[in-house]
């Protein structure tokens, strides 16, 4: 029996940034991982522009999208529907839109993939599949194995992977999925990443993300986790909260441990909007301390500016190249406020009928999908531009035009 992995993804500046900041998506690699080697399997990632094969011979399609690229997901769908096959969908955006990925496919797959996968192969071969597979269960991370390499190889991501450290975040931002699909915030085991970076080494990696929505929460867990990882000689990069400046011996190991950046959840300048998104610990006026003090250990400060949020008015654009100046981010990732469907923001902007548009396609971090409460959408729109432009480097704006 062979499965057939893909990663869909709609050409657009959210797929470009996703492509940028991450090696392989977890979605399609923790169903790889969770698949036992008596299957076949065949992947792809639309992401990094490779091509779904409709001329596949795989008895099982399994599709997962974001919203942005739900329509590129029901596109597939139909082709494969319409060739005879067995259509799988999961994802974030199937998880919160569960009535319309219904209407693409036979079975909708719901939470960790890991949970229930198995019993999901099992039934496809014995002709008893389900409509849906759910678990909202938190998995044991111990129980979690390496992302497989000889699919899709690192080469297909210029020698940069992904390996998971922890599970879920301890933070519930408004805007954020997250800590809905993982409910409760997991570490991974350390001896199983040593285990698989030290194997990832020997494949000639570069670069590893080690992926987790807040690499620094647990104070223990992070400086053993660098201790320990430092030994191996890769390079690293991971996301966290701007509250690591204020403890340097985290800082030191990761220094000796090989992190060359830190993406950091800075989101605005604006205090009053980081109150309302329950990131008031985030401080404006202590952000350029912390800015130096994290560069002390030579690592790069990865800056995500959000903008739109109801506090905003159109100063909020200068003011934000002006911090941004002022704090000195090595390098600025600014993008519009998206309110997936399924977030507490989608929810309080639909209930005051503020959603514009639901048409998925233009949840990709170019379009105003909604009213902003204190300026146009254009307003919106072009400043978001105008920061860029402002912010970026010259290749970056080549990566972007090209």
């Amino acid at each position: 029996m062979k499965i057939y992995l893909i990663k869909a993804s709609a050409s657009s500046d959210y797929s470009k940034y996703k492509a940028e900041t991450g090696g392989p998506p977890q979605n399609i690699f923790a169903a790889a991982a969770a698949t036992p080697k008596c299957y076949q399997l065949e992947m792809v990632d639309e992401t990094i522009g490779m091509k779904t094969d409709f001329s596949s011979d795989a008895d099982l399609i399994v599709i997962f999208a974001s919203t942005p690229d739900a329509y590129r997901a029901y596109e597939i769908s139909k082709k494969f529907i319409e060739l005879g096959k067995t259509i799988v969908l999961g994802g974030l955006h199937v998880m919160f839109n569960q009535q319309e990925a219904e209407e693409h496919s036979h079975v909708l797959i719901l939470g960790e993939v890991e949970n229930y996968w198995e019993v999901l192969l099992n039934d496809f071969q014995s002709g008893n599949l389900k409509s849906v597979y759910e678990s909202k269960t938190p998995l044991d991370l111990s129980q979690l194995n390496p992302y497989p390499t000889e699919v899709i190889t690192p080469q297909k991501y210029n020698y940069t992977w992904s390996v998971v450290v922890t599970r879920g975040c301890p933070f519930k931002c408004d805007f954020c999925l997250v800590h809905q699909f993982f409910n409760k915030f997991q570490m991974r085991p350390i001896e199983n990443i040593v285990d698989e970076l030290r194997q990832l080494k020997s494949l000639g990696v570069e670069w590893v993300e080690l992926h987790s929505d807040n690499l620094t929460h647990n104070r223990d867990y992070a400086i053993e986790l660098f201790k320990a990882i430092a030994p191996i000689g890769l390079k690293f990069y991971g996301e966290t909260t701007v509250l690591v400046a204020r403890d340097e011996e985290m800082l030191q190991a990761a220094k000796k441990a090989g992190v060359k950046a830190l993406l950091l959840g800075i989101e605005t300048p604006s205090l009053e909007a980081l109150k309302a998104q329950k990131k008031g610990f985030v401080k404006p006026d202590k952000m350029k301390g912390y800015m130096e003090i994290i560069k002390k250990y030579n690592i790069e400060v990865w800056g995500d500016f959000l903008f739109g949020f109801d506090e905003h008015t159109p100063t909020i654009f200068q003011e934000t190249v002006d911090f941004v100046k002022d704090i000195k981010v090595d390098k600025v990732i600014p993008h519009f406020m998206i309110p997936f469907p399924g977030s507490e923001s989608f929810k309080k902007l639909d209930l005051d009928n503020r959603i514009l548009t639901k048409d998925w396609s233009k949840y990709d971090g170019s379009h105003s999908v909604y009213q902003p409460k204190n300026m146009s959408t254009t307003e919106l729109e072009d400043g978001v531009y105008w920061v860029w432009k402002q912010t970026s480097s010259l290749m970056e704006k080549l990566k972007y035009i090209f």
